[in-house]
């Protein structure tokens, strides 16, 4: 095996960190040519013609990117008849993150890793899903309950967190279809914002 190989099998296997296989990435050559060495890659799959390519677009500093990169790169080594047991990590940390959130909230899972999970010390599993639970109901406030949304959560987080939900008002006979205007607000700056959402 070679060595870009065994990083590429470092990284699916979790014995190297996202941000450390991204340096890699970008700073060995012999990466590249692995993985434009690829006979399988076909157009039209969510990775396209090219696995270098769709593993250098994604955000490593998202779980949703760097779960898209260990599932690219987990179907690379597989084409190649290379065997790998690959970590389960990536999927975890990203299904508790949407786990943890109440189902009337929809919050990008990157805010929340760069913005809650740094205080969330060791907790890991159970643990951390239900601390995460209950730092997302003390941040994500509201006046009197929570909004009943027409379509997906639109839930705006401004320059110092989330805005405070104040209510919602239904649009009759506006918008061809059900309609509806969610008012927030941001305690820091004293401005107002208004989602509205047509079903």
């Amino acid at each position: 095996m070679d060595n870009a190989i065994a990083k590429i099998l470092a990284f699916v296997e979790g014995r190297t960190e996202a941000g450390e296989f991204e340096q890699l990435l970008f700073n060995d050559p012999e990466i590249e040519r692995a993985l434009n060495d690829d006979p399988g890659p076909k157009p039209g799959t969510y990775v396209g013609h090219s696995t270098f390519l769709f593993v250098v677009q994604q955000d490593f500093t998202s779980p949703a990117g760097v779960l898209n990169v260990h599932g690219a790169l987990a179907q690379f080594l597989e084409r190649k008849g290379i065997r790998s047991q690959p970590t389960e990590a990536y999927a975890e940390l990203y299904d508790l993150i949407l786990d943890a959130q109440p189902r009337w909230l929809n919050v990008p899972v990157d805010w929340v890793k760069k913005s809650v999970l740094p205080a969330a010390g060791n907790r890991k599993g159970s643990e951390l899903r239900d601390w995460l639970h209950d730092r997302l109901l003390e941040l994500f406030r509201f006046r009197a309950r929570p909004p009943r949304w027409i379509q997906s959560a639109q839930w705006p987080i401004g320059e110092n967190g989330p805005l405070v939900f104040l209510g919602q008002l239904a649009i009759p006979d506006y918008f061809h279809d059900e309609a509806a205007a969610y008012v927030f607000h941001d305690p820091a700056s004293g401005r107002c914002e208004t989602v509205i959402q047509v079903n």
